[in-house]
């Protein structure tokens, strides 16, 4: 079962960056600059994981993880350009 993650990230080298994005967006949807909106099931966490951990520099990025359970998604306020547009859980994404 997907469960919808925050993902933010800071990446300090161009080239990475672009790929860092380009990657998450086989797993979900760009609602800022440096983040994401994904319903992940616990595999496609953990080969998100992976992905990442191939392509930052550890010494340099990082990437972070949300879990926001439907409790919470409830909850979610959205200001400005978008407004009230939450991620809705697609039932697949092509990877």
């Amino acid at each position: 079962m997907s469960q919808l993650y925050l993902i933010c990230f800071d990446i300090h080298n161009e080239r990475r960056l672009r790929k860092i994005s380009n990657e998450l967006e086989n797993f979900g949807e760009r609602v800022q600059y440096s983040v994401f909106e994904c319903y992940l099931s616990p595999q496609n966490l953990e080969k998100l994981q992976q992905r990442m951990e191939k392509l930052m520099d550890n010494n340099e990025d990082h990437i972070r993880y949300y879990h926001i359970c439907n409790k919470d998604k409830n909850k979610i306020i959205v200001d400005g350009r978008g407004q009230g547009k939450i991620t809705e859980n697609n039932d697949y994404y092509l990877l």
